[in-house]
């Protein structure tokens, strides 16, 4: 009888030992940011706060960063962390912001659009908390986050998810997809109100071209893809016949009607914005690749996906090296290049003009060479 009572004991003892270990890795991960050091073209940091109110101390309230030239030009919105298990978006956000030389007009980077999805990991998929990159003084690592916001910010899901305004049912869980709540509204949840404050930021600082950073899986359909509305189209299809030029393979696909709550839809009815969704393949967030490790962020490489892909069920080229990080990141910088550097062409001496990495710099180089050592000046994704 006492054997019997000391093994419960135990049990209950180990059990609350491994509850209170796991609470403290799941406090510490909410309460991990991403740093990063910007350029010589960084002015100010806004909040979406400043556009609603409501928002202020949620993890809803999402920074974003202003490089400003400080000529007048035309003004940029670069977005990333729509999904935040989708790595590559926020990397190249902060590549961008590390290395962005703003000679007129003025850039605005949010590198994580969903701040409460980037504060946890997808609940059984068994995601790894972080990645690390290799750079030429040290490494640096960061987080890897879930594609919906954590239930602990935004409860409970309903029954059956009816986007505003448009009435379109959707799954109970993409209540929690902040891809899916544009336009939003002031007096709704938690990312209905992000969304609304994202585009009340749009409007009222006049944004002229906004891009949405994003990758897909190797087994969907739209890949390799610039998506964009009528309003930005001619920009996006004369861009990817430049990236073309360069040896980048990127299709141009029209935003469909049917993509009620998608910001390149909702982004478009706003008068004089130029919205594009830019997709790259990443084989972490496929549904039949192997162990879910930071390698798998990193290298881009799956043996088991490769094998699905030779019997024709990738949606894009998936060679047997993977699709690395850095080729991700060189695809989404020069995308946003080219597409302004097209609207440069379209536009004359009222459109935008930067410097950013080519696309052949990262590739050759890697990544982890424009990744800057935190000093001083250093900034953090909060």
């Amino acid at each position: 009888m006492i054997r019997r009572l000391r093994f419960k004991i135990s049990c209950v003892t180990a059990m609350l030992i491994i509850a209170l270990l796991s609470s403290f890795c799941f406090l510490r991960e909410r309460e991990t940011y991403d740093t990063f050091c910007p350029s010589s073209s960084y002015s100010h940091t806004i909040h979406l706060s400043n556009y609603d109110p409501s928002l202020l101390g949620t993890r809803a309230d999402s920074p974003i960063f202003v490089f400003d030239s400080s000529i007048p030009g035309e003004s940029v919105f670069i977005m990333g962390g729509t999904h935040p298990n989708e790595s590559g978006g926020i990397l190249s956000s902060i590549v961008i912001m590390e290395n962005i030389d703003v000679e007129k007009g003025r850039v605005y980077v949010m590198p994580v659009a969903n701040m409460s999805a980037y504060s946890v990991t997808l609940p059984g998929y068994a995601y790894p908390e972080s990645y690390t990159i290799r750079t030429s003084w040290g490494e640096k690592t960061y987080k890897v986050g879930s594609r919906i916001a954590s239930p602990l910010d935004q409860w409970p899901d309903p029954p059956f998810y009816i986007h505003y305004p448009s009435r379109q049912g959707l799954s109970y869980e993409e209540a929690r997809n902040i891809n899916r709540t544009f336009p939003g509204r002031n007096d709704g949840s938690l990312l209905e109100r992000a969304s609304n404050a994202v585009m009340t930021f749009l409007q009222v600082e006049d944004i002229d071209y906004a891009f949405d950073l994003h990758e897909a899986s190797i087994t969907y359909p739209v890949n390799q893809t610039i998506v964009a509305p009528e309003s930005s189209f001619d920009i996006a299809y004369l861009a990817s016949l430049l990236l073309e030029e360069e040896g980048v393979e990127l299709s141009v696909e029209a935003t469909s009607e049917s993509n009620k709550g998608y910001t390149h839809l909702e982004w478009s009815r706003i008068e004089g914005l130029c919205p594009f969704l830019i997709e790259v393949p990443t084989a972490f967030i496929d549904r039949t690749p192997g162990a879910m490790t930071p390698s798998l962020i990193t290298t881009g490489r799956d043996e088991f996906l490769y094998k699905v892909a030779s019997y024709g069920f990738a949606g894009v080229d998936y060679p047997k090296e993977g699709i690395d990080i850095s080729r991700r990141v060189a695809t989404h910088v020069v995308t946003v290049d080219r597409c302004l550097e097209v609207a440069g062409m379209l536009k004359g001496e009222e459109g935008v003009s930067i410097s950013l990495p080519s696309y052949k710099e990262i590739i050759e180089k890697g990544v982890g060479f424009f990744i800057h050592e935190d000093d001083e000046g250093s900034l953090s994704i909060r």
